[in-house]
């Protein structure tokens, strides 16, 4: 399945926000910017010899090959980087959806942003291939609008867990109006669940293989707005993290033993 970018306008993606300014003055003070020419190979096996001037960008690792009339610039998706070259540039794709739904974009949502249930099979395909938690979010067909991410309403909060989620994690959308009782039994814990809070959307946080049940992210009440919901969001991602680094530990425990 072919997933279509979510259309920002206004100060949206493009623009970063002073809290990201900071992240990224961070993220360079600590990599020492450019500084010496180094080789990057990425997952689909692209090899980049001689690379400089690396920068993280809000959409990928940012450097340069070649030298003279040859030099050229590349970006490369993070989602498309080695681990320990994530980690090496401190990117944090929790860190920047944050940052971006802070800046208030309009985001035009439609169906084709996430999964669904009847792709459910591609979405386990890609959360696997890609290491990644899956997100299911409870929707209802009238939240397809336009929206911005820090406003009140269920379209507004749509437009939120999108933004702040959809890089971290495979996202899959399940209508409220016919969907509730074929999600898999991990996803029903967390819908079901004492902190599902009774509004939509909210989202069930799940293994790539729909097996075990992370954590449940509620809309924040009948009136929750963006800044509602963002500590909310935040409180949610440290579970999320804290589930992954013991899914790592527990993964390289098992590849360690005889």
């Amino acid at each position: 399945m072919s997933l279509m970018k979510g259309m920002v306008r206004g100060n949206g993606f493009s623009c970063i926000s002073r809290y990201m300014k900071l992240y990224l003055s961070i993220s360079l003070a600590c990599v020492g910017f450019g500084a010496l020419a180094t080789d990057i190979t990425t997952l689909n096996g692209q090899k980049y010899e001689d690379v400089r001037n690396i920068a993280p960008k809000h959409n990928g690792l940012y450097f340069t090959v070649g030298t003279g009339m040859s030099a050229k610039g590349v970006t490369v998706a993070y989602t498309n980087l080695p681990p320990d070259l994530r980690e090496q540039y401190h990117y944090d794709p929790f860190v920047w959806g944050l940052a971006a739904a802070r800046e208030n974009p309009l985001v035009s949502l439609n169906k084709n942003l996430a999964f669904s249930m009847a792709t459910l099979e591609a979405a386990k395909k890609k959360a696997k291939a890609e290491n990644k938690l899956m997100g299911f979010i409870m929707e209802w067909d009238n939240m397809f609008i336009p929206a911005h991410t820090w406003g009140q309403g269920g379209p507004c909060g749509l437009a939120h867990f999108y933004t702040v989620f959809h890089e971290p994690l495979v996202l899959v959308f399940v209508r409220h109006e016919s969907e509730l009782d074929s999600v898999p039994a991990a996803v029903k814990q967390g819908f079901n669940g004492p902190e599902e809070g009774g509004w939509a959307p909210n989202m069930a946080v799940v293994t790539a293989d729909c097996s075990q049940f992370v954590c449940e992210i509620p809309y924040g009440g009948e009136k929750s707005t963006g800044a509602i919901r963002d500590p909310i969001f935040r409180q949610k991602i440290a579970v999320i993290k804290d589930f992954q680094k013991k899914q790592a530990a527990a993964k390289t425990a098992s590849a360690g033993s005889p």
